[in-house]
């Protein structure tokens, strides 16, 4: 695949910022079924499935289960479109925020992009229902996400949203050192850029031209593989490149074990202490100073001491607006966390 620029395109071409758990799980969706490519991602497909026959075991099956809700949705080929409301380029702090979005989204929407979808694969005849905005349906559709994503995805978030954060902070010193086609020719080993075309190597059998038009693009980072854009009537495309194993910016592989084997974030632990070891990892999800609190297992006031500690170490900004306070990682942080490896998902 081609995507020609503009000169217009370069100055509009953007990297995302907070990372869709949404997203993350509707792309997951089809390196759960489809093996090609993603030799890394087996362990994961086996711990998934091993989760799936868990959660099913203790009674009757549902009369629809997320296989029926989601997984129809999702693309069962490379080469088919995912409707955008189960791809959103504007992460939210959470999978619950985003479902919220997804059940006020207007009939008119839902309708316009499974009609696009439907015009290159065939859709169920339930998706009559979620075109209309029916609540019942949307609700389910919102049930199986939450179903799938529990399984899928939330284990691994946290690291997942760690590499993602390197490879942002790795993005944003490109863009600094070389310009926007700095970044564009360092996308990873299956994109190439060739001023004024940025080509893509896809698994599927696509040889086509896709033509910007003064949009520009949206390049976000992602952990489960490359998603092309394809919708002519998307305001802006999203180009959804693969970080990890053989990607370009030398981010950490979110599916490879930590470091030696050994305890995870030992060596962050040493230097910054356990209690703001554990606060930054935290931080990385995106979090106010209460659910910070609350994870970590320390009063507000002790989160929020440490939160203090790591912003003026230069490693966490903090936004205020009102009575909250909302906690992220600065570059720097990112790179820390990601250069100690590992994970700590408890629970």
């Amino acid at each position: 695949m081609r995507i020609h620029f503009t000169l217009t395109d370069l100055a509009r071409t953007r990297i995302a910022g907070r990372p869709s758990p949404l997203a993350a799980a509707t792309f997951s969706a089809f390196r759960l079924t489809q093996r090609a490519g993603a030799p890394r991602l087996d362990d994961w497909r086996r711990l998934v499935r091993v989760g799936f026959a868990l959660l099913d075991a203790p009674g009757p099956r549902r009369q629809r289960p997320w296989q029926t809700y989601f997984a129809q949705l999702t693309a069962s080929d490379p080469a088919h479109p995912v409707p955008r409301f189960l791809r959103p380029h504007i992460g939210l702090e959470s999978l619950e925020d985003e479902l919220e979005r997804l059940l006020g989204t207007p009939s008119r929407v839902l309708r316009a992009d499974l009609e696009y979808v439907g015009r290159h694969r065939p859709l169920p005849g339930w998706t009559r229902d979620l075109a209309a905005g029916d609540p019942a349906t949307v609700e389910g559709l919102a049930a199986a996400v939450r179903r799938y994503h529990r399984v899928a995805v939330a284990p691994y978030w946290r690291r997942i949203t760690t590499a993602l954060a390197a490879d942002r902070a790795a993005r944003t010193r490109q863009l600094g050192e070389g310009g926007m086609e700095k970044v564009l020719d360092g996308l990873g080993p299956h994109v190439r850029w060739r001023p004024p075309v940025l080509e893509v190597r896809t698994v599927a059998p696509l040889a086509y031209d896709y033509h910007l038009r003064g949009r520009g693009l949206v390049l976000a980072p992602g952990a489960f593989g490359g998603y092309v854009p394809c919708d002519p009537d998307d305001e802006q495309p999203t180009l959804y490149y693969e970080v990890g194993a053989g990607a370009g910016a030398g981010a950490p592989d979110p599916f490879a074990p930590p470091p030696g084997g050994g305890a995870p974030y030992e060596g962050l632990a040493a230097l910054i202490g356990h209690s703001r070891a554990a606060v930054l990892e935290v931080i990385a999800d995106g979090v106010t100073t209460g659910r910070l609190a609350r994870r970590v297992g320390l009063s507000p006031a002790s989160a929020s001491e440490h939160a203090g500690v790591l912003r003026r170490a230069g490693l966490v900004v903090t936004r205020r607006s009102g009575r909250w306070s909302f906690h992220s990682l600065t570059a720097l942080g990112a790179e820390l966390l990601a250069a100690a490896g590992g994970d700590v998902v408890r629970g």
